[in-house]
């Protein structure tokens, strides 16, 4: 569970005690239907810029609290797996995705002497990759640094897959494989996920309400009405720019008509890998939509079981 609020800098207390207020009901709920809670397992955070969080006195905070229990201010937190740090520059989380598939490929580097190519391939499909795609359209917002450092990591695995060297070039194996590099395979899982919010019931709403086509905005009966264009959420923030809201609405409205209109998610996975379709993909960078950018402090606290966090969004 996370509970999270957002709050500027000035009103922190406030935010505090909204969430302390939530703990409080949480602990009563829980109490009544015979249920006891860890608090050694809470976990309390405050997101903000590297500007912002420099302006606070975490001396002068009030104590986040559970029930007589006191929640230490982290710097960074762990949800699902998910490592989110104060400012939300992802590095602890990409160091910790590193040292897991170097753990993962120590184990298999001992038999690729005598492992067949194919079953190099399974390995890696079933073993290393779930590593680096997991929750992968979280963290958009990562440096050139850390997009290359990913890269080099899926090169490990072609490199383990061939026999190769390390100096070796890796780009025509990875077509043989009919792998993308890890910022196309990081669009095509966005684009996977927006078409399952859009179009799969089971969506969870507070997905859905995120995302609106461009004809319902208006009553006009256009010839662009059936193209199935997303609205672009307003923002005022580059950071907000890149989030999951605003990156996977620009690529989805880069894509083919016909992609767009796929009848299935299998059909649109498979049109949208095809040569016409990837370089809409590829050609996407990111700066559609964006506006200048604007200062905001968020309140948070996530934790693995009852958790509170709020990412300085610089919403609209």
């Amino acid at each position: 569970m996370i509970l999270y609020t957002q709050a500027p800098k000035d009103t922190l207390h406030d935010a505090i005690k909204v969430i302390n207020d939530d703990l409080n009901r949480i602990h009563n709920w829980s109490t009544s239907h015979g249920l006891s809670v860890n608090p050694g397992k809470t976990q309390a955070i405050i997101i903000g810029s590297s500007r912002t969080m420099s302006q606070i006195d975490f001396e002068l905070l009030p104590d986040v609290m559970f029930h007589n229990s006191y929640i230490p201010i982290s710097d960074q937190v762990k949800n699902l797996g998910v490592i989110i740090d104060k400012e939300l520059c992802w590095r602890p989380h990409i160091t910790e995705l590193s040292r897991k598939i170097f753990a993962s490929y120590a184990s298999l580097r001992r038999l690729k002497k005598f492992l067949p190519t194919a079953t190099k391939i399974s390995l890696v499909q079933a073993i290393i990759l779930p590593i680096l795609d997991y929750a992968d359209a979280c963290y958009l917002n990562i440096t050139q640094e850390q997009l290359i450092k990913l890269e080099r990591l899926q090169n490990v695995c072609i490199r383990f897959i061939f026999g190769l060297k390390k100096y070796d070039h890796i780009s025509e194996y990875r077509k043989k494989l009919k792998w993308l590099p890890i910022s196309l395979r990081r669009n095509a899982h966005l684009l996977n996920l927006l078409y399952r919010t859009l179009f799969i019931p089971y969506t969870p709403p507070y997905l859905k309400e995120c995302f609106n086509f461009l004809h319902t905005s208006h009553t006009f009966d256009l010839r662009s009405s059936n193209n199935l264009l997303l609205k672009a959420p307003a923002h005022s923030s580059t950071f907000y720019s890149k989030s999951f809201a605003v990156q996977a609405v620009c690529l989805w409205n880069s894509l083919p008509v016909d992609v767009r209109k796929a009848k299935s998610l299998a059909i649109f996975k498979k049109s949208g890998l095809d040569r016409r379709s990837r370089k809409y993909v590829t050609n996407f960078d990111g700066a559609c939509f964006r506006h200048s950018s604007a200062s905001c402090c968020a309140a948070a606290v996530p934790a693995e079981r009852h958790s509170i966090g709020s990412p300085a969004q610089g919403r609209k």
